[in-house]
Protein backbone atom coordinates (compact mmCIF):
# COMPACT_ATOMS: atom_id res chain seq x y z
CA UNK A 1 0.00 0.00 0.00
CA UNK A 2 1.41 3.67 -0.29
CA UNK A 3 1.98 4.90 2.63
CA UNK A 4 1.43 8.70 1.41
CA UNK A 5 -2.27 8.01 0.49
CA UNK A 6 -2.86 5.94 2.95
CA UNK A 7 -1.32 8.82 5.48
CA UNK A 8 -3.89 11.05 3.84
CA UNK A 9 -6.95 8.37 4.21
CA UNK A 10 -6.00 8.30 7.76
CA UNK A 11 -5.90 12.09 8.18
CA UNK A 12 -9.53 12.15 6.16
CA UNK A 13 -10.94 10.12 8.64
CA UNK A 14 -10.19 12.07 11.20
CA UNK A 15 -11.22 15.28 9.87
CA UNK A 16 -14.35 13.82 8.60
CA UNK A 17 -15.42 12.44 12.14
CA UNK A 18 -14.67 15.35 14.00
CA UNK A 19 -17.90 17.18 12.79
CA UNK A 20 -19.84 13.93 13.75
CA UNK A 21 -18.63 13.83 17.24
CA UNK A 22 -19.85 18.26 17.72
CA UNK A 23 -22.67 17.25 16.16
CA UNK A 24 -23.82 14.55 18.51
CA UNK A 25 -22.62 17.14 21.46
CA UNK A 26 -24.51 20.39 20.03
CA UNK A 27 -27.93 17.95 19.70
CA UNK A 28 -27.68 17.59 23.65
CA UNK A 29 -27.51 21.08 24.22
CA UNK A 30 -29.96 23.72 24.68
CA UNK A 31 -30.77 25.99 21.79
CA UNK A 32 -28.42 29.35 21.89
CA UNK A 33 -30.43 32.04 22.87
CA UNK A 34 -30.12 35.40 19.93
CA UNK A 35 -27.78 37.68 21.76
CA UNK A 36 -29.43 41.41 23.42
CA UNK A 37 -27.82 44.58 21.47
CA UNK A 38 -24.57 45.58 22.86
CA UNK A 39 -24.96 48.08 25.58
CA UNK A 40 -21.00 48.87 25.61
CA UNK A 41 -17.63 48.15 24.09
CA UNK A 42 -16.82 45.23 26.12
CA UNK A 43 -20.31 43.32 26.37
CA UNK A 44 -20.18 43.67 22.73
CA UNK A 45 -16.85 42.05 22.44
CA UNK A 46 -17.86 39.46 24.90
CA UNK A 47 -21.03 38.50 22.86
CA UNK A 48 -18.63 37.92 19.62
CA UNK A 49 -19.24 34.78 18.03
CA UNK A 50 -15.96 32.63 17.03
CA UNK A 51 -16.03 29.57 13.87
CA UNK A 52 -13.82 26.89 12.78
CA UNK A 53 -13.97 25.79 9.62
CA UNK A 54 -11.80 22.74 8.30
CA UNK A 55 -11.41 21.85 5.00
CA UNK A 56 -9.78 18.68 3.62
CA UNK A 57 -8.59 18.16 0.26
CA UNK A 58 -6.73 15.56 -1.71
CA UNK A 59 -5.56 16.83 -5.58
CA UNK A 60 -3.98 14.36 -7.42
CA UNK A 61 -2.41 15.95 -11.21
CA UNK A 62 -1.06 13.81 -14.04
CA UNK A 63 0.54 16.23 -16.57
CA UNK A 64 2.56 15.43 -19.85
CA UNK A 65 6.24 16.38 -19.33
CA UNK A 66 6.30 15.11 -16.12
CA UNK A 67 7.45 11.57 -14.83
CA UNK A 68 5.94 11.86 -11.39
CA UNK A 69 2.33 12.96 -10.86
CA UNK A 70 1.35 15.74 -7.75
CA UNK A 71 -0.06 13.93 -4.76
CA UNK A 72 -1.20 16.56 -2.68
CA UNK A 73 -3.29 15.96 0.79
CA UNK A 74 -3.57 19.21 2.72
CA UNK A 75 -6.05 20.65 5.66
CA UNK A 76 -7.25 24.16 5.75
CA UNK A 77 -7.93 25.43 9.63
CA UNK A 78 -9.38 29.29 9.44
CA UNK A 79 -10.40 30.60 12.99
CA UNK A 80 -12.56 33.01 12.78
CA UNK A 81 -13.69 36.28 15.08
CA UNK A 82 -16.79 38.50 14.72
CA UNK A 83 -17.76 41.19 17.66
CA UNK A 84 -21.27 42.43 17.70
CA UNK A 85 -22.00 45.99 16.53
CA UNK A 86 -21.88 48.43 19.04
CA UNK A 87 -23.43 51.35 17.35
CA UNK A 88 -22.54 50.90 14.23
CA UNK A 89 -19.10 49.46 15.42
CA UNK A 90 -17.97 46.13 14.60
CA UNK A 91 -14.23 43.63 14.05
CA UNK A 92 -13.32 40.95 12.04
CA UNK A 93 -10.61 38.73 12.40
CA UNK A 94 -9.67 35.56 11.25
CA UNK A 95 -6.59 33.17 11.00
CA UNK A 96 -5.62 30.56 9.11
CA UNK A 97 -3.68 27.54 8.36
CA UNK A 98 -2.58 25.07 5.62
CA UNK A 99 -0.49 21.83 6.58
CA UNK A 100 0.36 19.51 4.35
CA UNK A 101 -0.65 15.65 5.54
CA UNK A 102 1.71 13.58 4.79
CA UNK A 103 4.60 14.45 2.38
CA UNK A 104 4.21 17.01 -0.36
CA UNK A 105 4.59 15.26 -3.66
CA UNK A 106 3.67 18.29 -5.33
CA UNK A 107 5.32 21.98 -6.12
CA UNK A 108 2.99 24.40 -3.92
CA UNK A 109 4.34 27.21 -5.69
CA UNK A 110 5.11 28.97 -2.49
CA UNK A 111 6.73 32.10 -2.31
CA UNK A 112 10.44 32.55 -0.81
CA UNK A 113 10.51 30.39 2.32
CA UNK A 114 7.27 28.99 1.91
CA UNK A 115 8.50 26.81 -1.47
CA UNK A 116 8.84 23.34 -0.89
CA UNK A 117 11.60 23.28 -3.34
CA UNK A 118 9.53 20.55 -5.30
CA UNK A 119 10.15 20.76 -9.33
CA UNK A 120 9.71 17.17 -10.71
CA UNK A 121 6.06 17.26 -10.08
CA UNK A 122 3.28 19.51 -11.28
CA UNK A 123 1.81 22.13 -9.21
CA UNK A 124 -0.78 22.13 -6.82
CA UNK A 125 -1.07 25.89 -5.50
CA UNK A 126 -1.74 25.04 -1.76
CA UNK A 127 1.69 26.04 0.25
CA UNK A 128 1.97 25.31 3.79
CA UNK A 129 1.96 28.57 6.05
CA UNK A 130 0.24 30.32 8.76
CA UNK A 131 -1.19 34.00 8.58
CA UNK A 132 -3.29 36.61 9.89
CA UNK A 133 -6.28 36.36 6.78
CA UNK A 134 -8.36 38.59 7.98
CA UNK A 135 -8.37 41.91 10.56
CA UNK A 136 -11.03 44.74 9.81
CA UNK A 137 -13.18 47.14 11.34
CA UNK A 138 -16.66 47.97 10.10
CA UNK A 139 -19.16 50.85 10.65
CA UNK A 140 -22.54 50.30 9.50
CA UNK A 141 -25.13 52.41 9.71
CA UNK A 142 -28.45 52.56 7.61
CA UNK A 143 -27.44 51.08 4.23
CA UNK A 144 -24.50 51.78 4.20
CA UNK A 145 -21.32 49.94 5.32
CA UNK A 146 -17.60 51.07 5.83
CA UNK A 147 -14.61 49.11 6.55
CA UNK A 148 -10.86 49.33 6.62
CA UNK A 149 -8.32 46.98 7.32
CA UNK A 150 -7.55 43.32 5.66
CA UNK A 151 -10.05 41.75 4.37
CA UNK A 152 -11.88 38.91 1.60
CA UNK A 153 -13.49 41.21 -1.43
CA UNK A 154 -15.55 39.62 -3.92
CA UNK A 155 -17.50 41.82 -6.58
CA UNK A 156 -20.22 40.06 -8.97
CA UNK A 157 -19.01 36.71 -10.16
CA UNK A 158 -15.66 37.47 -9.10
CA UNK A 159 -14.18 37.92 -12.82
CA UNK A 160 -12.15 40.73 -11.55
CA UNK A 161 -11.65 40.60 -7.98
CA UNK A 162 -12.36 37.46 -5.55
CA UNK A 163 -10.63 36.11 -2.65
CA UNK A 164 -9.69 32.85 -4.56
CA UNK A 165 -11.60 30.90 -2.60
CA UNK A 166 -10.95 27.56 -4.04
CA UNK A 167 -7.12 27.54 -3.04
CA UNK A 168 -6.54 26.50 0.76
CA UNK A 169 -5.19 29.89 1.49
CA UNK A 170 -7.17 32.32 0.12
CA UNK A 171 -6.38 36.17 -1.48
CA UNK A 172 -7.40 39.00 0.66
CA UNK A 173 -6.19 42.94 0.59
CA UNK A 174 -5.33 45.89 2.87
CA UNK A 175 -8.28 48.32 1.66
CA UNK A 176 -10.67 50.86 2.67
CA UNK A 177 -14.49 48.98 1.36
CA UNK A 178 -17.56 51.76 1.09
CA UNK A 179 -21.01 50.44 0.41
CA UNK A 180 -24.24 51.64 0.09
CA UNK A 181 -27.46 50.40 -0.91
CA UNK A 182 -30.06 53.78 -0.14
CA UNK A 183 -30.94 54.56 -2.94
CA UNK A 184 -33.76 52.24 -4.92
CA UNK A 185 -32.62 50.33 -7.26
CA UNK A 186 -28.62 51.26 -7.09
CA UNK A 187 -25.55 49.92 -4.95
CA UNK A 188 -22.39 51.43 -5.19
CA UNK A 189 -18.89 49.61 -3.91
CA UNK A 190 -15.92 51.20 -3.85
CA UNK A 191 -12.43 50.12 -2.80
CA UNK A 192 -8.45 51.42 -2.35
CA UNK A 193 -6.44 48.60 -3.06
CA UNK A 194 -3.09 49.33 -0.59
CA UNK A 195 -1.78 45.80 -0.89
CA UNK A 196 -3.01 42.11 -1.96
CA UNK A 197 -1.97 38.65 -0.28
CA UNK A 198 -1.83 36.37 -2.87
CA UNK A 199 -2.42 32.40 -2.45
CA UNK A 200 1.28 31.94 -2.36
CA UNK A 201 2.07 33.41 0.55
CA UNK A 202 3.60 36.72 -1.12
CA UNK A 203 2.14 40.01 -0.99
CA UNK A 204 2.13 43.07 -3.80
CA UNK A 205 1.75 46.94 -2.98
CA UNK A 206 -0.24 48.73 -4.96
CA UNK A 207 -2.36 52.28 -5.09
CA UNK A 208 -5.81 50.75 -7.01
CA UNK A 209 -9.54 51.89 -6.97
CA UNK A 210 -11.82 49.64 -7.47
CA UNK A 211 -15.52 51.68 -8.48
CA UNK A 212 -18.52 48.94 -8.98
CA UNK A 213 -22.69 50.23 -9.41
CA UNK A 214 -25.40 47.80 -9.45
CA UNK A 215 -28.65 48.91 -11.02
CA UNK A 216 -32.41 46.84 -11.14
CA UNK A 217 -33.80 47.40 -13.91
CA UNK A 218 -36.83 45.77 -13.18
CA UNK A 219 -37.64 42.51 -15.21
CA UNK A 220 -35.01 43.04 -17.58
CA UNK A 221 -32.42 42.05 -14.60
CA UNK A 222 -29.33 43.72 -13.04
CA UNK A 223 -26.83 46.53 -14.75
CA UNK A 224 -23.53 46.34 -13.29
CA UNK A 225 -21.09 48.91 -14.64
CA UNK A 226 -17.68 49.18 -12.94
CA UNK A 227 -14.10 50.70 -13.17
CA UNK A 228 -10.96 48.53 -12.22
CA UNK A 229 -7.44 51.17 -11.99
CA UNK A 230 -4.63 48.46 -11.20
CA UNK A 231 -1.84 50.48 -10.67
CA UNK A 232 0.97 48.08 -8.98
CA UNK A 233 4.12 49.98 -6.87
CA UNK A 234 6.90 47.67 -7.39
CA UNK A 235 8.30 47.49 -11.16
CA UNK A 236 8.63 43.93 -11.45
CA UNK A 237 4.89 43.86 -10.85
CA UNK A 238 4.54 47.09 -12.59
CA UNK A 239 3.35 44.67 -16.14
CA UNK A 240 -0.31 43.84 -14.22
CA UNK A 241 -0.75 47.95 -13.99
CA UNK A 242 -3.97 48.03 -15.94
CA UNK A 243 -7.47 50.40 -16.04
CA UNK A 244 -10.63 48.69 -17.09
CA UNK A 245 -13.82 49.67 -17.88
CA UNK A 246 -16.89 48.26 -18.07
CA UNK A 247 -20.57 46.68 -18.29
CA UNK A 248 -22.83 44.21 -17.42
CA UNK A 249 -26.36 43.07 -18.26
CA UNK A 250 -27.56 39.88 -16.56
CA UNK A 251 -31.11 38.28 -15.74
CA UNK A 252 -33.88 35.57 -16.16
CA UNK A 253 -37.07 35.48 -17.22
CA UNK A 254 -40.14 33.60 -17.40
CA UNK A 255 -39.77 31.37 -20.96
CA UNK A 256 -43.88 32.15 -20.86
CA UNK A 257 -46.58 33.63 -18.80
CA UNK A 258 -48.99 30.46 -18.78
CA UNK A 259 -46.80 28.09 -16.27
CA UNK A 260 -49.87 24.78 -17.08
CA UNK A 261 -47.99 25.24 -20.57
CA UNK A 262 -45.10 26.12 -20.76
CA UNK A 263 -43.67 25.08 -17.36
CA UNK A 264 -42.11 26.91 -14.37
CA UNK A 265 -38.63 27.34 -16.85
CA UNK A 266 -36.79 30.10 -16.96
CA UNK A 267 -34.61 31.50 -19.73
CA UNK A 268 -31.37 33.02 -18.50
CA UNK A 269 -28.97 35.60 -20.00
CA UNK A 270 -25.97 38.01 -19.92
CA UNK A 271 -23.85 40.10 -21.69
CA UNK A 272 -20.81 41.79 -20.74
CA UNK A 273 -17.95 43.90 -22.51
CA UNK A 274 -15.05 45.68 -21.50
CA UNK A 275 -11.94 47.69 -22.42
CA UNK A 276 -8.31 47.10 -21.12
CA UNK A 277 -5.49 49.75 -21.49
CA UNK A 278 -2.13 49.83 -19.75
CA UNK A 279 -1.77 52.18 -17.09
CA UNK A 280 0.47 53.24 -14.57
CA UNK A 281 4.32 52.32 -15.12
CA UNK A 282 2.80 49.21 -16.92
CA UNK A 283 6.48 48.74 -19.86
CA UNK A 284 3.57 47.00 -22.03
CA UNK A 285 1.32 48.72 -24.40
CA UNK A 286 -2.45 47.27 -24.00
CA UNK A 287 -5.13 47.65 -25.90
CA UNK A 288 -7.22 45.13 -25.43
CA UNK A 289 -11.47 44.28 -25.23
CA UNK A 290 -13.24 41.60 -23.35
CA UNK A 291 -16.48 39.88 -24.58
CA UNK A 292 -18.88 37.61 -22.66
CA UNK A 293 -22.19 36.16 -23.75
CA UNK A 294 -24.23 33.57 -22.21
CA UNK A 295 -27.71 32.03 -22.97
CA UNK A 296 -29.24 29.46 -21.09
CA UNK A 297 -32.39 27.77 -19.35
CA UNK A 298 -33.25 26.53 -16.19
CA UNK A 299 -36.37 24.09 -15.80
CA UNK A 300 -37.40 20.68 -13.84
CA UNK A 301 -34.25 21.37 -11.55
CA UNK A 302 -31.58 21.64 -14.70
CA UNK A 303 -29.60 24.12 -15.46
CA UNK A 304 -28.33 24.69 -18.83
CA UNK A 305 -25.53 27.36 -20.56
CA UNK A 306 -24.12 28.47 -23.65
CA UNK A 307 -21.82 30.47 -23.48
CA UNK A 308 -18.77 32.58 -24.99
CA UNK A 309 -15.72 34.50 -23.36
CA UNK A 310 -13.47 36.10 -25.50
CA UNK A 311 -10.16 38.01 -23.95
CA UNK A 312 -8.51 39.95 -26.60
CA UNK A 313 -4.74 39.40 -27.30
CA UNK A 314 -2.35 39.83 -29.58
CA UNK A 315 1.86 40.80 -30.28
CA UNK A 316 1.45 44.64 -30.34
CA UNK A 317 -1.90 45.35 -28.36
CA UNK A 318 -0.90 43.48 -25.11
CA UNK A 319 -3.48 40.65 -23.97
CA UNK A 320 -6.88 41.34 -21.45
CA UNK A 321 -6.10 39.78 -17.70
CA UNK A 322 -7.44 39.75 -14.51
CA UNK A 323 -4.23 39.43 -12.00
CA UNK A 324 -7.32 39.74 -9.01
CA UNK A 325 -9.76 37.46 -10.02
CA UNK A 326 -11.07 33.60 -8.86
CA UNK A 327 -8.92 32.49 -11.91
CA UNK A 328 -9.84 29.11 -10.90
CA UNK A 329 -13.77 29.39 -11.47
CA UNK A 330 -12.65 30.47 -15.57
CA UNK A 331 -11.69 29.29 -18.10
CA UNK A 332 -11.84 25.47 -16.87
CA UNK A 333 -10.80 23.50 -13.66
CA UNK A 334 -7.22 22.56 -14.93
CA UNK A 335 -5.80 25.94 -14.53
CA UNK A 336 -4.18 26.13 -17.82
CA UNK A 337 -5.63 29.82 -18.84
CA UNK A 338 -4.84 31.72 -15.38
CA UNK A 339 -2.66 34.17 -17.92
CA UNK A 340 -4.01 34.86 -21.27
CA UNK A 341 -1.94 33.74 -24.17
CA UNK A 342 -0.51 36.18 -26.51
CA UNK A 343 -2.81 35.93 -28.98
CA UNK A 344 -5.70 35.98 -26.80
CA UNK A 345 -8.61 33.43 -25.66
CA UNK A 346 -11.91 32.45 -27.08
CA UNK A 347 -13.44 30.32 -24.45
CA UNK A 348 -16.60 28.21 -26.15
CA UNK A 349 -18.77 26.49 -23.15
CA UNK A 350 -21.49 24.43 -22.30
CA UNK A 351 -22.42 24.02 -19.10
CA UNK A 352 -25.01 21.47 -17.63
CA UNK A 353 -25.99 21.64 -13.59
CA UNK A 354 -28.77 19.90 -11.53
CA UNK A 355 -29.15 18.05 -8.81
CA UNK A 356 -30.00 14.06 -7.84
CA UNK A 357 -31.97 12.47 -5.08
CA UNK A 358 -29.85 11.12 -2.38
CA UNK A 359 -30.86 9.67 1.03
CA UNK A 360 -34.05 11.05 1.97
CA UNK A 361 -34.06 14.91 1.53
CA UNK A 362 -30.43 15.33 0.50
CA UNK A 363 -29.49 16.01 -2.78
CA UNK A 364 -26.21 15.54 -4.51
CA UNK A 365 -25.45 18.48 -6.85
CA UNK A 366 -23.84 17.64 -10.53
CA UNK A 367 -22.50 19.74 -13.02
CA UNK A 368 -20.56 19.03 -16.65
CA UNK A 369 -19.01 21.37 -18.29
CA UNK A 370 -17.48 21.56 -21.93
CA UNK A 371 -14.89 24.05 -22.44
CA UNK A 372 -13.76 24.59 -26.14
CA UNK A 373 -10.44 26.93 -26.01
CA UNK A 374 -8.84 28.59 -29.27
CA UNK A 375 -6.77 32.09 -30.01
CA UNK A 376 -8.90 35.44 -30.21
CA UNK A 377 -6.30 36.45 -33.06
CA UNK A 378 -5.36 33.97 -35.77
CA UNK A 379 -7.94 31.42 -35.12
CA UNK A 380 -5.71 28.41 -33.47
CA UNK A 381 -7.07 26.14 -31.64
CA UNK A 382 -5.69 25.75 -28.57
CA UNK A 383 -7.79 22.27 -27.09
CA UNK A 384 -10.42 21.03 -25.27
CA UNK A 385 -11.26 20.54 -21.80
CA UNK A 386 -14.22 18.59 -19.93
CA UNK A 387 -15.23 19.37 -16.12
CA UNK A 388 -17.19 17.13 -13.84
CA UNK A 389 -18.34 17.87 -10.08
CA UNK A 390 -20.53 16.08 -7.36
CA UNK A 391 -21.08 17.80 -3.80
CA UNK A 392 -23.46 16.17 -1.19
CA UNK A 393 -23.73 18.54 1.86
CA UNK A 394 -24.62 15.98 5.09
CA UNK A 395 -27.48 16.42 7.18
CA UNK A 396 -25.04 17.66 9.81
CA UNK A 397 -23.61 20.54 7.40
CA UNK A 398 -20.64 18.58 6.38
CA UNK A 399 -19.95 19.22 2.46
CA UNK A 400 -18.30 16.04 0.68
CA UNK A 401 -17.34 16.95 -2.75
CA UNK A 402 -15.47 15.30 -5.97
CA UNK A 403 -14.23 16.68 -9.27
CA UNK A 404 -12.51 16.24 -12.31
CA UNK A 405 -10.67 18.31 -14.84
CA UNK A 406 -9.43 16.61 -18.31
CA UNK A 407 -7.45 18.97 -20.41
CA UNK A 408 -7.05 17.72 -23.93
CA UNK A 409 -4.08 20.28 -25.35
CA UNK A 410 -3.95 20.70 -29.59
CA UNK A 411 -1.79 23.51 -29.32
CA UNK A 412 -1.33 25.00 -26.01
CA UNK A 413 0.42 23.62 -23.50
CA UNK A 414 0.15 20.20 -22.46
CA UNK A 415 -2.33 17.48 -21.63
CA UNK A 416 -3.33 17.41 -17.80
CA UNK A 417 -5.94 15.26 -15.86
CA UNK A 418 -6.86 16.43 -12.43
CA UNK A 419 -8.86 14.88 -10.10
CA UNK A 420 -9.87 16.54 -6.41
CA UNK A 421 -11.70 15.20 -3.81
CA UNK A 422 -12.56 17.70 -0.78
CA UNK A 423 -14.33 17.48 2.50
CA UNK A 424 -15.62 21.02 4.75
CA UNK A 425 -17.00 21.59 7.86
CA UNK A 426 -17.73 24.92 9.76
CA UNK A 427 -18.94 25.35 13.44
Amino acid sequence: MNTNLSRAGLAALVVFSIPTMLQAQNDAQEPAQSPQPAQSLGQALKQGTTTVQLRYRFETVDQDGFNKEAHASTLRTALAYASQPFKGWSVELEAENVATVGNDLYNNRGAGSDSNGVTDRPVVADPELTQLNQAFIRYERGETEFTVGRREILLGDVRYVGNVGWRQHHQSFDAVTLTNSSLDHLTVHYSYLDKVHRIFGDSQLMASHLLNLGIAVGDLGKITAYGYLLDYDQPQDAIRSTSTFGVELAGQRQLCGDQARCGPGQLLYELEWATQSDAGDNPRQIDADYLHAVIGGKARGMTVKLGLEVLDGNRSDGQFNTPLATLHAWNGWADKFLVTPPDGLEDLYLSLAGNLPFGGARKLAWKAIYHDFGAATGGASYGDEIDLQLTCKATWGQVFGLKAALYNADTFSSDVDKLMFWSAYRF
